[in-house]
């Protein structure tokens, strides 16, 4: 994606929006697939974060209620400036917000303090307040559905502010410090665990268990309480992503992680679930081989 995927249609509704006198392109973010995501700036040399998602989508409208919400977030959290939610532009929803200083990051010098520093900022989202407007994000599955069993024992589980996409690539980080969390459009309400085994599982394929476990203590400690039914969240997400995941090989890709194509996704997911398979049926944990296969050369 380059310059043409901003037009100059778009860049002058945002100059109008922002009550400046000329934007120009400056560069696409990677890591992710959604909407296009473009930082875009003045001749002064200040920028702004521009996403552009496909027609009709209801991303834009979702966002905007989200990020009312997210003060207690401070400067982790984006803040909106401007907004087409409708596409009257350019018939594509638009939505411009406060670049956050650092870039995306998959691919740390010290993956455990990256996981610590994950969990800390998941647990500052679980405390902020929830609005019980936003949509209840853990609805009951179709009862032909695999997810439907795990949902039935979870489904009564207290609801948090949660992301719904709080994996590695969509925080941002600078020198080593996570400096912000962005693409909030899909947020809602869901038990603290829907969170916490999405990144889980995300850690499980950047590196390996024991990080993954690190990002949990971390998290719990933070948050002031242990996770209840962390195995059995994490055979959610599991079952989540096992129709889709290598779809999701472009997203560590652009953010420095070749070696995660879709064949390498879907045999790390694979053993996840055999390992999740394991503790389930209280089978002695057999943490050594799986970490073993799953760590990568930093």
């Amino acid at each position: 994606m380059n310059s043409v995927s901003v037009s100059p249609g778009v860049l002058e509704w945002a100059a109008r929006e922002l009550a400046v006198s000329e934007l120009h392109w400056v560069r696409t973010l990677p890591g992710g697939t959604h909407a296009t995501t473009n930082v875009i700036g003045t001749s002064t040399g200040s920028e702004f974060v521009l996403r552009q998602f496909p027609p009709g989508d209801d991303a834009v409208r979702r966002e905007i209620e989200v990020l009312a919400g997210l003060g207690d977030l401070g400067e982790l959290a984006p803040q909106l400036l401007a907004a087409d939610p409708s596409g009257a532009q350019n018939a594509y929803p638009l939505i411009v917000t406060t670049l956050l200083p650092g870039r995306a990051s998959i691919t740390p010098q010290d993956p455990e303090d990256f996981a610590r520093q994950l969990g800390e900022a998941l647990a500052r989202i679980h405390a902020v307040a929830v609005d019980t407007s936003l949509p209840d994000l853990f609805t009951e599955p179709a009862a032909t559905s695999p997810l439907h069993a795990v949902w039935t024992e979870l489904r009564d589980a207290p609801r948090v502010l949660t992301h719904n996409d709080f994996w590695s690539g969509n925080t941002v980080w600078h020198e080593g410090h996570l400096t912000g969390i962005v693409d909030w459009s899909g947020a809602g309400r869901a038990p603290r665990g829907y969170d916490l085994a999405w990144c889980r599982q995300d850690l499980v394929f950047l590196y390996d268990v024991t990080v993954a476990e690190e990002f949990t203590r971390a998290y719990d400690d933070a948050f002031g309480s242990p996770t209840p039914e962390v195995g059995r969240w994490d055979q959610f997400a599991a079952l989540k992503a096992y129709p889709r995941v290598e779809t999701w090989a472009p997203n560590y890709q652009d953010l420095g992680r070749t070696d995660l194509d879709g064949a390498e996704l879907r045999r790390r997911l694979t053993e996840w679930i055999l390992l999740l398979a394991r503790k389930r049926s209280r089978a002695p944990p057999k943490w050594g081989p799986l970490t073993r296969k799953l760590r990568v050369t930093r």
